[in-house]
C-alpha cells in the first residue's frame, strides 16, 4: 500500500513558529490538498530523489517564490495548477486533466529535433515534461524569449503554439490552427485545442513552437506588397521610419518595444510611388518592432535605432 504522508501539522505549527523550508524526503509524500491554507514562508519545495509532491485536483497553490522544484502530481481530475519551476524560474502548467498527471520543469535547453511539417520552429530556452490526459497551457516570462521566436518566424503572437518531441521530431500536440494565446510578448500563455485533450506521455517533451499555417495567413501581407525598411539601422534624431511597399491605403502601424509595451499606434498610413513614412516618437538606441496591419493582414519587422 503506498504511504503518503500528510504533513498538515507539521506545516501548520512550522508557520506559527517560525519561517521553514518544505523537503519531502525519499520515500515520502507530501499531499496538498485543495483550498489549504499552505504557506513555505516564500521558500521553495525540495525533493529527494524520491520524494514526492502531490495535490489535489483543482488545486491553486503556488506562486514566483514558493513552488516545487522537481516533478508534482496531481489526483483525479479538474482544472488544476500543477506549481512547478527549476533553478529561479517558475512555469506553472495549467491542466484541464480527466486523469491523474503530472508534470516538472527544465530551464534548460530541450533536445534537439527536426521540425515538423507544421512546425516553423522551437523553442531552446525552455521544456516541460508531462504525463497524464488533459487541456495543457503553458506560460512564459521575458526569459523565455518569445520575442525572438516570434519576430523571427514570421512575426505573429497567435502562431505560438504547444508541440512535443516524439521519435526525434517536433510536433504541434492539437490540430493546426487550434492553439489559443494570450498575453504579450514578455508575458503570456498558449493552450491546446480546447475541444481535444493530449495524451501527454505521447510526447517526450514539451515546449513553444511556431504554427506554420498560422504564419502562412499572415506573411502575405509582406509576400504580396514587399514591405521593406529603409535605412535600417535608423538613427536615433530621424523624425520619420521610411518603408517601400506596394501602393496601400489605411496602414495601421503600431511600434513596441522588446518587452512588448506598445509605444505608439499610427492609422490611415498611405504608400504613394511605393514609399510609406511612419512618424518616429524618441526612442533610445536599441531594437524595436513594427507591426503592420492591413484588411486583416498583420506581419511583424524588427527596427534598429542607432
Amino acid at each position: 500500500m503506498k504511504k503518503v504522508y500528510t504533513l498538515f501539522l507539521l506545516v501548520f505549527f512550522g508557520l506559527n513558529c517560525f519561517a521553514q523550508e518544505l523537503y519531502v524526503g525519499d520515500g515520502a509524500e507530501f499531499y496538498l490538498k485543495k483550498g489549504l491554507d499552505f504557506t513555505t514562508s516564500n521558500t521553495v519545495v525540495t525533493l529527494g530523489t524520491t520524494g514526492k509532491f502531490s495535490v489535489e485536483a483543482a488545486s491553486t497553490w503556488g506562486d514566483s517564490q514558493e513552488y516545487v522544484n522537481g516533478k508534482v502530481y496531481v489526483y483525479g481530475l479538474g482544472e488544476t495548477k500543477l506549481p512547478v519551476g527549476d533553478n529561479g524560474v517558475y512555469a506553472p502548467v495549467l491542466l484541464n486533466h480527466s486523469i491523474d498527471s503530472e508534470a516538472q520543469y527544465f530551464n534548460a535547453i530541450p533536445t534537439s529535433g527536426t521540425n515538423g511539417a507544421d512546425v516553423d520552429a522551437v523553442s531552446d530556452k525552455e521544456y516541460w515534461e508531462l504525463n497524464g490526459q488533459g487541456i495543457v497551457t503553458l506560460p512564459w516570462i521575458p526569459a523565455s524569449d518569445i520575442t525572438n521566436l516570434v519576430t523571427d518566424n514570421g512575426g505573429k503572437l497567435s502562431s505560438i503554439a504547444v508541440v512535443g518531441l516524439i521519435g526525434g521530431v517536433w510536433n504541434l500536440t492539437s490540430a493546426t490552427q487550434t492553439n489559443v494565446v494570450t498575453g504579450d510578448l514578455s508575458n503570456g500563455t498558449v493552450t491546446t485545442d480546447s475541444a481535444t485533450e493530449v495524451v501527454l506521455n505521447g510526447f517526450t517533451q514539451y515546449t513553444f513552437g511556431i504554427d506554420h499555417q498560422v504564419v502562412l495567413g499572415i506573411d502575405d501581407l509582406f509576400i504580396s506588397n514587399d514591405i521593406r525598411i529603409i535605412s535600417n539601422p535608423i538613427d536615433s534624431d530621424a523624425e520619420s521610419i521610411q518603408f517601400v511597399s506596394a501602393s496601400l491605403d489605411n496602414l495601421e502601424v503600431t511600434i513596441f518595444d522588446l518587452l512588448g509595451r506598445k509605444i505608439s499606434n499610427q492609422k490611415n498610413i498611405s504608400v504613394s510611388s511605393n514609399r510609406g513614412s511612419i512618424a518616429k516618437p524618441n526612442l533610445k538606441s536599441g531594437i524595436y518592432l513594427l507591426k503592420f496591419e492591413h484588411e486583416g493582414k498583420i506581419g511583424t519587422k524588427k527596427i534598429l535605432i542607432k
